[in-house]
């Protein structure tokens, strides 16, 4: 796992506002844990231009529970085709999948409140997230 440097306009901002964007941050990470990318996306949606380190956050979340999502979506399809033999053969494979799917998102998103919490970027494995958000804007 390599972590980028923050960015320019992370170091610039007040401390005050570093927190507020934090918390907010925060809060997209621990709502992807339970809502899946909807609390992300709202967040994105309306702090993405607050600042970077807020952008950089809220992104960085939404693409991770996005990601996870398809990848649900994905063990629905098998389970659905696995059904087609039994229903007990795609529930001992699919929920189980999805349960690991489960963890493996938690353990990233936790690790995001963290960084979030101590101002850092925090970069999540690709095999995980997929870049669908910008995390930052390009000039």
């Amino acid at each position: 796992m390599t972590t980028r440097e923050p960015a320019p306009g992370w170091d610039a901002e007040p401390a005050v506002a570093r927190d507020a964007d934090a918390t907010w941050a925060m809060l997209g990470y621990l709502g992807a844990i339970f809502l899946g990318p909807l609390i992300p996306l709202a967040i994105f949606w309306l702090r993405r231009n607050k600042s970077q380190f807020m952008r950089y956050h809220s992104a960085r979340a939404l693409n991770l529970s996005l990601t996870v999502l398809l990848y649900v979506v994905c063990c629905a399809i098998l389970g659905g085709m696995l059904a087609l033999d039994t229903v007990t053969l795609a529930l001992a494979v699919a929920l189980p999948l999805v349960f690991l799917l489960w963890l493996a998102m938690l353990k990233y998103l936790i690790r995001g409140v963290v960084a979030a919490q101590h101002g850092q970027p925090y970069e999540v494995p690709s095999w995980i997230c997929a870049t669908v958000a910008a995390e930052s804007v390009t000039e």
